[in-house]
């Protein structure tokens, strides 16, 4: 009886320590740009809605965000966002973006939307950043 209490007794601490070296690791990973800066995009008949969900703890640099088709800027308007100023270390004070940012492009018939790329930059605040983020609007 002894042994089996023992042994039972030993069983809980192992699982104990592999769930708790696993949640150490899981929190000392960095998540992807794409799980922190949720983009999803829709077209309407003359305009194209982006928007990006930022995750809790994230931002992103309101100057990064471009919008290119064949190395030519496409202008944009916000419809919304949380923007705030950011004292920066490395751009000095600039505008950041948190939670949502919604904006919109004008959709033209010259424009071809599956060769339009857009460009965007976010960090963390606990002082990750990622690189410079590259998708196609489609």
């Amino acid at each position: 009886m002894t042994n089996r209490l023992l042994i039972i007794l030993l069983c809980n601490i192992v699982v104990f320590e592999l769930n708790s070296a696993s949640l150490f690791e899981e929190q000392n990973t960095i998540p992807i740009a794409k799980e922190v800066f949720s983009l999803s995009s829709n077209i309407e008949m003359n305009a194209a809605l982006v928007s990006w969900q930022i995750r809790d703890g994230y931002y992103m640099y309101l100057d990064s965000i471009e919008f290119k088709y064949k190395n030519e800027l496409i202008p944009f308007r916000i419809l919304e966002s949380k923007k705030e100023l950011y004292k920066d270390e490395f751009f000095g004070e600039t505008e950041i973006l948190r939670d949502k940012f919604v904006i919109t492009i004008n959709v033209n018939p010259s424009l071809n939307l599956s060769e339009v790329f857009i460009y965007y930059q976010g960090c963390s605040e606990a002082g990750f950043c990622y690189p410079m983020q590259k998708n196609k609007l489609l």
